[in-house]
């Protein structure tokens, strides 16, 4: 009788690719709590951070507020002073009191309200185009004031009136000594529609010839002549109508006549020599 070959099994050689697998399983859900873990803690850190900062946020604010409000109810936000700056001939008492501004005001109200203070202003000064604040040491308002350019003077019996870039005169009657050498004078005006004729022609001229203007004389025989003395000791009359369009003619002339010389382009374009009553008339020496 033959015996049956016997063949050993291992079992765990059997068992070994299930048990790999669920070793392997074991290992991936270990790691993937680990994962999951360490995500939640990550986020619970973050929004954590978020809440921190937020708060800071609103703290900050809250503090900033409680501050920016402790100054405005204290005294140290009333108008200790008023200080004007820029250049002006203006009264600077008078256009503080025509401010209105009172001590008892808040500095910070005129910060974000200046257009009522601007307006008081420009209504009683023509002069005065704009103005602007800014606080110094606190509670000291700085009124920065500017001003329309001034284009001449207008001599008047109590003196010499500004004539302003927007075609009013000024509110202010200055002596001989403040009148800029480089504007021209205006004189023997008396109606302010053959001043505004006249202004409106000089602002039409080229920036060249009216720098070349020492005086405008409203002393003429027509309503329509202009008369200009200028800076050479020249005279130049001209018609209101056609002055511009001639002024070719003026520089061709002048460079062929001598000073004390009336140049007329009035009617046509031509010179001559002015006389001696002429020369006292303008003013001419």
């Amino acid at each position: 009788m033959t015996k049956k070959r016997v063949t050993k099994i291992d079992p765990k050689e059997k068992l070994s690719p299930y048990l790999d697998h669920q070793s392997n399983r074991q290992k991936k859900k270990t790691k993937a709590k680990t994962k999951v873990s360490a995500s939640l803690s990550q986020l619970r850190n973050e929004r954590k951070s978020a809440l921190l900062k937020r708060l800071g946020l609103l703290v900050g604010i809250s503090l900033f507020a409680i501050l920016v409000l402790g100054y405005y109810i204290s005294p140290l936000a009333n108008v200790k002073s008023v200080q004007i700056e820029g250049e002006t001939d203006l009264p600077v008492k008078d256009v503080v009191t025509a401010t209105g501004i009172k001590a008892s005001d808040k500095v910070v109200d005129y910060l974000f309200n200046k257009q009522v203070v601007n307006n008081k202003l420009s209504q009683k000064y023509s002069e005065i185009k704009n103005v602007n604040f800014r606080v110094k040491h606190f509670n000291n308002l700085v009124i920065k004031i500017d001003e329309y350019h001034t284009k001449g003077y207008i001599k008047t019996n109590k003196g010499y009136r500004k004539i302003l870039s927007h075609g009013k005169l000024g509110s202010q009657y200055i002596p001989w000594s403040k009148v800029s050498s480089d504007k021209p004078v205006f004189v023997g005006y008396n109606h302010e529609i053959s001043l505004k004729e006249t202004l409106n022609l000089f602002n039409s001229l080229p920036s060249d010839f009216q720098d070349q203007i020492k005086l405008l004389s409203g002393n003429t025989r027509r309503k329509s002549q202009v008369i200009f003395l200028m800076k050479d000791g020249n005279v130049v009359i001209g018609n209101v109508s056609t002055l511009k369009s001639k002024l070719k003619y003026y520089n061709k002339i002048k460079t062929k006549v001598g000073k004390n010389t009336l140049i007329d382009l009035e009617v046509g374009a031509f010179s001559r020599p002015l006389t001696p009553n002429e020369k006292r008339a303008y003013g001419i020496t």
